[in-house]
């Protein structure tokens, strides 16, 4: 079997397995692929995407291995895109489940070695292996007491003569015991600085005119997280919202800013949320709400208030955004259909009381 030398790079996701229940996997899953897809756009063409494995990249490097310079400068680099990204997901964040919200604490490491690699090639798929790629994924697991670092194997970090003294990372030494493979042993840095230095993103621009117009309230036969999600989860109205035929959007989730084209059957809404804030007995959303065809700009105000674990309280209101004021005859449509859509929200709450709230999920 031929062989050729590489480098093997793999950034690895750690924080959402403990979430992995089979109603926050889609949405686990989804975030996953936005911060894989922002890693893979910072290697750019320098290493080869040779496989995703779940929470990791497998990247692959033919030739002879880059400087310790190179390595960090690219590994801080997929750091740098890995935990804006992350930022920006959990600023733009309107989900509550736990994978949603476990996006705060996800960590970034890395395993960087080198050596001969075996490609075996089956139809139109081909696959690194070898001695040096099986090391390359033991190490994953080590005796690192951190879950944010950058780990270079001896055998590849002190391939460099004449290495400046001072580098931009501290490194320790450390080694460990694999069975089959024998003792292996690396340098590694931890990026706890580097995280601290990842820049915010662009506060968010939501502001909207508030006035005194009234809420209509509810009283909901359901767990206010519970409530708040059949809400959020704009594709899934077509459940139950009234006269809603389809939603398409721009994006397959829901986050502050994404763009929901609601299809009714008189008219098309184009939905975005705008905010949510979020406590442990109550919750806030907002959402925009534009109407070309009647020239309406509305943002529509939730507010879910914990009773008990099985009911909550639920204040709604629709607010003008437009320049003009809506007029009184539309103004009492918009009313009926809020009250409309208190009506459904609640029977479609009890209908699943006792019941999983998947369906909120299935089709986002």
């Amino acid at each position: 079997m031929p062989t050729t030398n590489a480098t093997i790079l793999i950034p690895d996701i750690s924080g959402f397995t403990e979430f992995m229940t089979t109603t926050e996997l889609h949405h686990s899953a989804q975030a996953i692929n936005m911060l894989i897809d922002a890693m893979i756009k910072a290697v750019g063409d320098e290493y080869e995407v040779a496989e995703i494995e779940g929470d990791a990249v497998l990247l692959v490097r033919k030739g002879a291995p880059p400087s310790r310079k190179e390595i960090m400068n690219t590994c801080l680099n997929i750091f740098n895109a890995f935990h804006y990204q992350r930022k920006w997901m959990q600023q733009h964040m309107v989900c509550t489940c736990g994978a949603c919200q476990a996006i705060t604490h996800l960590t970034l490491k890395f395993v960087v070695h080198h050596g001969p690699v075996a490609e075996i090639t089956v139809g139109r798929f081909v696959k690194q292996s070898g001695p040096e790629m099986i090391i390359a994924h033991r190490l994953l697991k080590n005796n690192i007491d951190n879950n944010e670092y950058l780990l270079i194997t001896e055998k590849l970090f002190g391939e460099e003569d004449n290495v400046p003294d001072q580098d931009e990372l501290e490194w320790a030494s450390s080694s460990h015991d694999y069975a089959s493979i024998g003792t292996i042993n690396y340098r590694f840095a931890l990026l706890s600085k580097a995280r601290e230095n990842v820049p915010e993103p662009p506060g968010l621009q939501n502001d909207y005119p508030v006035d005194d117009t009234g809420y209509l309230e509810l009283s909901i036969p359901a767990g206010f997280r519970d409530a708040y999600m059949v809400v959020m989860n704009i594709p899934g109205r077509v459940e139950w919202a009234p006269r809603l035929l389809k939603v398409e959007q721009d994006i397959p989730a829901v986050f502050i800013g994404s763009v929901h084209y609601c299809t009714f059957e008189d008219y098309q809404a184009i939905v975005s949320p705008l905010r949510m804030t979020m406590s442990d007995e109550a919750i806030f959303y907002a959402e925009s709400c534009r109407i070309p065809e009647m020239d309406l700009s509305l943002v529509y105000e939730f507010a879910f208030n914990k009773v008990d674990e099985q009911s909550c309280g639920v204040v709604c209101r629709f607010l003008n955004n437009g320049p003009a004021p809506v007029p009184e005859a539309i103004y009492e449509q918009l009313l009926r259909n809020l009250e409309e859509l208190g009506e459904r929200l609640t029977a479609y709450c009890k209908k699943m009381e006792g019941a999983s709230f998947n369906p909120a999920f299935k089709q986002e």
